[in-house]
């Protein structure tokens, strides 16, 4: 590994004060690189946040390990079957186990789509309920289990009852055994929520080296000093996309990231991941505010992956193809798929697709094909494409110093532009061009963070445009 590559992480991390507290990195079972920020310590618990999640699921995983579940096709009333439950009908019957596990469940739940503080964010509710179980139990549902996926906390809170129904025993109780004590695991503080029940969905607090445990044991299919804590098919499952949630897919409460990653994450960027192709376990822990940028995975990404310099190509590339195009862009980015203006689908004939990186630094490279008279005027094909781009961002567009070029064997024009959009600024380069062998003109713009350099723009937009193929 490039150890002034993982330095020139944390150098960065300073420089634009991203309140990160620890960075762990394990390769081939060695803590390889370990930094402590803003007062942190080895020794300090953290809070994991949703993280908690990630382990909730391993101890039902232990469950059925030891027998003691012996199917997820369990039905959840079933499994709770002492409680009287409210808004009962066909749909809720029908929600077991696993729903439960991908949150799959299909109630009628409202996490993401409101404000914490606002009265009618779900959480919040369950926060305030005498009970947090029976709160979850008794929220009437929104469209049959199994149908789509949901962001919903209140599965894992039913999770950790699972446990305390399935083991008669309180759920730190049973993870100390069955988890944390085989792992060597000491310092556990689990918070507690309404009715006495262990808050597994966000209450845990474990030191970074020992949240590098819970993914080493995922890393090893779920093997620990000889012992099968949890089994090898349950590990393959809880790290399977079962539903697409956007960018990122879902597993059993672990979220599934591109290139054979996965990992567990928390509010404030407390985060595990585990990437088995690389035998590497990476934790932060931090302090970032929703409104402030989280370049976590991206530094997963961008450097601690880009340290190491014996991987296979797909842990830094992915290829898209289609429509008489290859194009080649950084593992970690997400790409989607357009019409083009004024059409109603993509088509070799017309189209575009966009790929985007949220994380540090912020990346957007758009790229839109239709077909043309032969030569057309490059100049005026710029013109048009930025009158496109003043139509999504306003009057709050400022375009720079133009040039020729060439994109592979096309000449091509470029052009530097400013842009505010939703308050936020940015830096970018357009570029057109025509390809004589499939008739059609392409136009791309690359827009990154501002405070870039030109020759840093330039140099960054060139390199994911020379993983196009036009023809």
């Amino acid at each position: 590994m490039d150890t002034a590559r993982l330095e020139a992480m944390i150098e960065m991390i300073e420089e634009q004060g991203f309140a990160y507290h620890s960075v762990v990195v394990v390769r081939n079972g060695y803590i390889v690189f370990e930094e402590y920020l803003n007062g942190w310590s080895q020794d300090s618990p953290h809070h994991l946040q949703s993280s908690t999640k990630s382990v909730t699921s391993l101890l039902i995983g232990t469950l059925v390990q030891n027998g003691m579940l012996e199917s997820l096709d369990r039905k959840m009333v079933d499994l709770f079957a002492d409680y009287e439950i409210a808004n009962l009908d066909s749909r809720k019957e029908a929600i077991n186990l696993e729903h439960l596990l991908t949150m799959s469940d299909g109630m009628e739940w409202h996490e993401l789509d409101y404000p914490y503080t606002d009265p009618n964010n779900s959480l919040g509710q369950m926060w305030k309920s005498p009970d947090a179980v029976q709160h979850v139990l008794d929220t009437p549902m929104r469209q049959d289990p199994g149908e789509s996926w949901s962001y919903n906390s209140g599965t894992s809170i039913l999770l950790g009852g699972v446990i305390e129904e399935v083991t008669g025993r309180d759920v730190l109780d049973y993870a100390r055994e069955v988890l944390f004590d085989p792992l060597g695991i000491e310092r556990i503080r689990w918070d507690q929520t309404t009715g006495g029940h262990y808050h597994t969905d966000g209450g845990l607090y474990l030191t970074p080296r020992d949240m590098a445990r819970i993914g080493y044991l995922m890393l090893t299919d779920g093997e620990w000093n000889g012992e099968q804590i949890v089994s090898r098919d349950w590990v393959e499952a809880s790290s399977t996309a079962h539903y697409s949630t956007g960018f990122l897919d879902y597993g059993y409460q672990w979220w599934v990231y591109p290139g054979g990653v996965y990992g567990a994450t928390g509010h404030y960027e407390q985060k595990i991941f585990v990437i088995p192709a690389a035998e590497m376990v990476v934790v932060f822990t931090g302090y970032l505010p929703d409104d402030e940028l989280h370049p976590t995975d991206g530094l997963v990404y961008s450097y601690i992956l880009e340290a190491c310099n014996d991987l296979p190509d797909e842990l830094h590339r992915q290829t898209y193809t289609g429509y008489g195009i290859t194009f080649e862009y950084p593992t970690g980015s997400s790409l989607q798929e357009f019409p083009f203006p004024g059409e109603d689908e993509i088509s070799n004939r017309s189209g575009m697709f966009q790929m985007t990186f949220t994380s540090y630094p912020f990346e957007i490279m758009n790229i839109n094909w239709t077909k043309t008279e032969p030569d057309p005027d490059l100049d005026e094909y710029l013109d048009l494409l930025f009158a496109v781009l003043r139509q999504g961002s306003g009057p709050d567009l400022w375009t720079g110093d133009t040039w020729r070029g060439s994109i592979g064997e096309h000449d091509a024009v470029f052009q530097f532009f400013d842009l505010i959009n939703q308050g936020m600024e940015f830096r970018g380069l357009a570029g057109v061009w025509y390809c004589d062998q499939s008739d059609r003109g392409f136009a791309s713009f690359y827009v990154t963070n501002p405070g870039i350099s030109n020759a840093d723009l330039v140099n960054r937009a060139q390199q994911l445009i020379d993983g196009l193929e036009c023809h």
